[in-house]
């Protein structure tokens, strides 16, 4: 199921909130939450036991690691430091153990899924096969609900978790507004919230700002990001025929596609949690502002950069073991990202360039504390720069930084290091044209065509551009000089005007869901 489908937003959701606010006891509350959620991920995934099985595998791997706990704790008395001397935690062999074949299973499941395709494809070109022996469909959400278990092993392994009923544990996983889509949450944010679900009253004022915020990623992934991989979609679909001029937007609307797409389903998430008393962390920040790639993946997929810090980059020795050690350990970050998203060498080429931009950026700043790349008014040898000149910097970062973004997804988009190459050879010598047809007519959405029509600028020369550059020109503007949907929703007030905008969005957005395309993410 998707959050963009006449089913959810005319039937799932309204059922769910009648029940979750009408109910009072929390078992019957959480239950209700349970089976809202497992009945919105087998609507959507034909893997519907699988996610019970994987949930099934690391529950009972929990409670054996928590009862190995148990034991130490009963063996050894004493004062803590006495105990930390023990090493009752760290120390025992049988609880390592336990954590590495619950990760191993974790691990072999999604690469099973992420690569088999990859693997079968190449077996078969091996044997000189038109088409791969067998392909599987990916299960929807299996990259996000497997790191999710795999960082609340290690939390209990550290003792960061605690109890945990096998009704919190489920829920925790599942849990519908972001198992299919993240934001990857940990156990401490999330399971004090289900404790106190049938304890608090309804917020209207929370619930109205959630709708609101449901609204504007609603808009953002049906409007703009819809819209956009339809153009998209038109590109790749005829990449040896594309001009210079087609390219360079092409990869330009794929750029704003992914995070409409992806930071719209994130928005539609937390509204929905609001709506429901409860709150997910935030996991895009306005990424396009970056004024660099150390300050982009600050902002961008939050959520996932946090448990590559603390699930791989700390556990690697981070920076505790020296300057070369660290920069080693960043890149080994990026290029497990790199593999996490997709089986590719695309991908991995994709965590490399990532993380050797980000090592240079990181060395400058090392070298040079007080000469960052900001809209700042900077002090260097006793002369203070002019505010001009530091916007002009900053500018030039931000469109540098945005530059390298949109090369760099293109990677991603492309199906293989072919394709890349195939598309980079139209960038640069694919010469100057009018864009094309099949790309511009995504753009000609009927509700506007029709005012160019009654308008008569149908007429004018170059009309047939109009909306195609008005919709890039919005998505501009939200990208580097709006605020994004999250301080949108900080500063809500429920009033005439917010109601009516809230309202002509969802209107607008539910009758053009006929043409809405799959989450995009769930590619990677």
């Amino acid at each position: 199921m998707l959050f963009q489908s006449y089913i959810f937003i005319l039937l799932f959701f309204p059922l769910c909130l009648l029940g979750f606010w009408g109910l009072k006891r929390q078992k019957l509350l959480q239950l209700w939450l349970i089976a809202f959620s497992l009945w919105f991920y087998g609507a959507a995934s034909p893997y519907y036991l699988l996610l019970l099985g994987s949930i099934a595998w690391n529950y009972a791997f929990f409670r054996a690691i928590e009862r190995d706990i148990g034991r130490v704790t009963e063996r050894v008395s004493g004062s803590a430091m006495e105990r930390a001397e023990y090493g009752m935690e760290r120390d025992s062999s049988r609880k390592r153990l336990l954590l590495g074949i619950a990760i191993a299973g974790n691990l072999a499941l999604l690469c099973f899924f992420k690569y088999f395709n990859a693997i079968s494809a190449g077996w078969s070109q091996m044997k000189g096969l038109e088409d791969p022996i067998l392909q599987l469909a990916l299960p929807l959400g299996i990259s996000f609900f497997t790191f999710q278990q795999i960082g609340f092993l290690a939390d209990a392994y550290k003792g960061e978790v605690g109890a945990c009923s096998l009704r919190e544990y489920v829920l925790f996983v599942s849990f519908f507004p972001y198992v299919s889509s993240g934001p990857i949450v940990n156990a401490q944010e999330m399971l004090p919230q289900y404790r106190q679900i049938g304890r608090q009253r309804l917020d209207w004022a929370k619930f109205s700002g959630g709708l609101y915020l449901f609204a504007l990623g609603l808009s953002k992934k049906v409007l703009l990001a819809d819209t956009f991989g339809k153009a998209v979609d038109a590109g790749y679909g005829n990449v040896a025929g594309l001009s210079g001029t087609d390219a360079w937007l092409v990869m330009l609307f794929y750029t704003l596609q992914l995070y409409f797409d992806f930071s719209g389903y994130c928005d539609m998430g937390r509204g929905i949690a609001h709506m429901l008393g409860m709150e997910l962390p935030v996991n895009f920040d306005s990424p396009y502002k970056a004024s660099n790639i150390i300050e982009f993946w600050k902002r961008w997929h939050i959520t996932l950069n946090r448990f590559l810090r603390k699930y791989v980059y700390i556990p690697l020795g981070g920076n505790r073991k020296g300057t070369a050690r660290m920069y080693l350990n960043l890149f080994i970050v990026f290029l497990v990202s790199g593999i996490w998203h997709g089986a590719g060498w695309n991908f991995v080429l994709w965590g490399a360039l990532h993380g050797a931009l980000y090592l240079v950026t990181r060395a400058w700043q090392r070298k040079h504390p007080r000469q960052q790349c900001a809209a700042d008014v900077h002090v260097q040898s006793g002369t203070k720069k002019s505010d001009v000149l530091s916007v002009v910097q900053h500018v030039l970062c931000v469109a540098l930084t945005f530059l390298f973004l949109n090369f760099t997804w293109m990677l991603f988009r492309s199906a293989n290091l072919s394709q890349a190459g195939e598309f980079i050879g139209r960038l640069i010598g694919g010469g100057f044209a009018a864009p094309a047809i099949q790309i511009i007519e995504a753009f000609n959405l009927e509700e506007f065509w029709y005012v160019i029509k009654i308008l008569h600028l149908d007429r004018l020369p170059g009309s047939e551009l109009y909306l195609c550059f008005g919709f890039l020109a919005v998505a501009l503007w939200l990208v580097f000089f709006a605020r994004n949907a999250g301080e949108r929703e900080k500063s809500f007030e429920p009033n005439g005007k917010t109601m009516f905008v809230t309202a002509f969005l969802m209107i607008w957005c539910v009758v053009s869901l006929s043409g809405v395309s799959s989450f995009l993410y769930y590619r990677f």
